[in-house]
Order: structure tokens, then C-alpha cells, then sequence
């Protein structure tokens, strides 16, 4: 597909912050950060969310010590809190040629959908001064952009994230989310959150591993699985051509008699795609690029909030 008008259309426009500017982004775990902020630190510290008492030890802050508990019981403790960060955000946008896909409908096209949920969540994120960096790739990483959190970075975030058609890789190799993913996983530093925009179309079965192994390092991740709605529906009639999009690779079909095969594969990948994000500690989100930009960051945040999200 060659250069489209939705590449070079904003990403964001003022009626979308304008929908999107009540919502706020909590971390659930604690994060790392520089300083005071939303987000609970893994470092204690004087602040106004109260973790624990513990007994006194010589040495500590005697400004700490919970006097209503001594004259309850007649021991001296000490009254610790958590200590509020801003965090550390990574938005990973996935561009390989399947996500180059939009059914005759520029603004249903998948990456440029996926790029401004994106740039959604990075306007958020910045807005509640936590440091945003973003990560664009294909089969290769192809833009990176280091979390920062000055007044002047979203217009730096939303270059990345508007990478044009152009600048793909040319290659006919298909992505293997495996490796970028673990690629990506070793350049997102201390725990933070981390945001993959992709439809995950890759059948190894450890494609979405390195998922694990971020959730494990400590970082908040959430997947935002981007799909248009003719794969999800599959409206066509009579015979086609289908060509893979990653591949040389045409199959024609009647799409009347393969219909009801496809929609059970479709619905397999959709329940296994879900499971295997689950399993890796991450929050799964079923994007449709003809659905509202504020509609799925509030799927996203609403149901957190009963878990400690904002």
C-alpha cells in the first residue's frame, strides 16, 4: 500500500483531548520514577498512603512514631508510607505489513488507528507529568524515542508514532513479535508501564513470551489488540483472492463456503490471543478500528480502577 492520507493526518486533534482529558493512567504495581507523583514507588518514604507499623528501632525518625498506638499498647512503632512516583511509560506500535490494512477505509486503517490510541494514552500520560517514550517496529525496530517528560516532547512522541508507509522495511519476511518484543524488553529499562499496539497476528506459540518477562521485571503491561472490522466479521461475498499480507502467498476461496471456517478460526485466535496475554501478567483490550478512541482507553482504565488504577 503506498503513502495514504492517514499518514500524514494528526494524530490527535482537539476534540479528541477534549473527550479523552478526564480520564487518568494509574500504575498498579509500584514503579520506578524521580519524583512525586500518581504512581506508588517501591521505596518507602513520608508521604499520604499509609503501608505498615513496625517496631521502633534506634535510629529512626522520631517524627514517625504513632503515638495512638504506644498509648494503646504501651510499645513504641513506627508508622511507614508509600512513597508516590512519576512513572516511566513505553508505547510499542506495531507497523509490520499486516497493520498496513484498512478495507477501503482510510480511517479504519489499522496502524494509523493503533498510532493514535497511542498517541492517546502518551498525551495522558505527559499531561499527568510522567516521562513517555515510544517504540516503532516492523520486523525490525525501525524508531525509538527515550522517556521524557518536557513540555516540548508529545510533538517528538507523535513523530514517532506517524512513522509514514514509506519508511517500512521493504522485507518479505513475516514479523516475529518474539524477537522484536525481547528486543524492546531489554531497551524499556526499570519498571514502568508498557503499551503494544498490534494485532498480534504471529502463530509461534511464544510469540508473546517476552510479555512474561517484562510483567515479571516489574512492569505494568497492557496490550491494545487492534484488529478492522472485516477481519472480525468477515462481510465478504462470492469468490476472492486473499493475499497474505507478510507473505507472497494468494489463496482464492468463496467466501460463502469458507465463511463459518474462518469465523471459528478467527474466534480461536481471538480466545487464545486473550489467554496468552492474561498468562503473562499483562491487561488485554480488543481494539476495532472503527470503534471510539476514548471508548477503549476507558475499557482499558474504568475496570482497573476496582484494582488500584485510576
Amino acid at each position: 500500500m503506498s503513502e495514504r492520507a492517514h499518514a500524514r493526518k494528526p494524530l490527535l486533534d482537539q476534540e479528541l483531548t477534549e473527550r479523552i482529558a478526564s480520564l487518568r493512567v494509574r500504575a498498579t504495581h509500584a514503579v520506578e520514577g524521580i519524583r512525586s507523583g500518581l504512581h506508588k514507588s517501591p521505596h518507602r518514604g513520608a508521604s499520604v498512603i499509609f503501608a505498615e507499623h513496625r517496631d521502633y528501632r534506634p535510629g529512626d525518625d522520631l517524627r514517625m512514631l504513632d503515638w495512638r498506638a504506644y498509648a494503646r499498647n504501651d510499645r513504641y512503632t513506627i508508622k511507614h508510607f508509600e512513597q508516590e512516583t512519576h512513572l516511566r511509560a513505553h508505547l510499542l506500535l506495531d507497523l509490520s505489513a499486516s497493520m498496513d490494512f484498512d478495507g477501503g477505509k482510510p480511517a479504519t486503517h489499522k496502524a494509523g488507528f493503533a498510532a493514535t490510541l497511542l498517541a492517546a494514552f502518551g498525551w495522558l500520560l505527559l499531561g499527568q507529568g510522567d516521562a513517555v517514550g515510544a517504540f516503532a517496529f516492523d520486523t525490525d525496530l525501525r524508531k525509538a524515542l527515550a522517556p521524557r517528560n518536557r513540555p516540548d516532547h508529545l510533538e517528538a512522541l507523535l513523530s514517532v508514532l506517524a512513522l509514514p508507509t514509506a519508511e517500512r522495511s521493504s522485507s518479505e519476511q513475516p514479523a516475529k513479535l518474539a524477537h522484536t518484543l525481547t528486543a524492546l524488553g531489554e531497551r524499556v529499562g526499570r519498571r514502568g508501564l508498557v503499551i503494544l499496539a498490534s494485532d498480534l497476528l504471529d502463530t509461534d506459540p511464544d510469540a508473546l513470551a517476552p510479555l512474561s518477562r517484562m510483567a515479571a521485571l516489574g512492569h505494568d503491561v497492557m496490550v491494545l489488540h487492534v484488529m478492522h472490522p472485516y477481519e472480525l466479521e468477515f462481510p465478504f461475498k462470492q469468490g476472492l483472492c486473499f493475499e497474505d499480507a507478510e507473505s507472497p502467498a494468494t489463496v482464492e476461496a468463496d467466501a460463502d463456503v469458507v465463511r463459518g471456517a474462518y469465523l471459528a478460526e478467527l474466534d480461536t485466535f481471538l480466545s487464545h490471543a486473550k489467554q496468552r496475554c492474561l498468562a503473562a501478567g499483562a491487561r488485554y483490550v480488543l481494539a476495532r478500528t472503527d470503534s471510539k478512541v476514548e471508548s477503549i482507553i476507558a475499557n482499558v482504565l474504568l475496570p482497573t480502577r476496582r484494582a488500584g488504577w485510576g
